[in-house]
């Protein structure tokens, strides 16, 4: 990390992969939910046998979901913000093209010229 631009692309990177993780992680504890439901229902479990698994597991999702918004909408917005006042381009965040919103953006610019 000897100047921003490479700076900025580990950063971008982390940030992609915790935005990443917690998405595999809510699907991942939604799929549990799902499972815990059909083994209940296959088995013909009490609910309130499960009650308290299927109530732990709705409240990890939504802390999941919260997560997502901290860092999707509060964190990554932040960052690019950051990026911008430094003089950063789109390309200095990694993988050495514009991000899905720029790319849009110029593609809109285009069709309308």
């Amino acid at each position: 990390m000897t100047d921003l631009a490479s700076s900025s692309r580990v950063v971008a990177t982390d940030l992609r992969r915790a935005e990443r993780s917690i998405n595999m992680a809510a699907r991942d504890t939604a799929q549990f939910l799902l499972t815990t439901l059909d083994v209940t229902e296959t088995h013909k479990l009490s609910p309130p046998i499960t009650h308290r698994t299927v109530k732990a597991t709705i409240s990890a999702l939504a802390a999941l979901v919260e997560s997502q918004e901290q860092m999707a909408l509060r964190a990554h917005v932040s960052i690019e913000r950051a990026g911008t006042y430094l003089g950063l381009t789109e390309t200095n965040w990694g993988e050495g093209y514009p991000k899905p919103g720029a790319a849009q953006e110029e593609d809109d610019k285009r069709q309308l010229a």
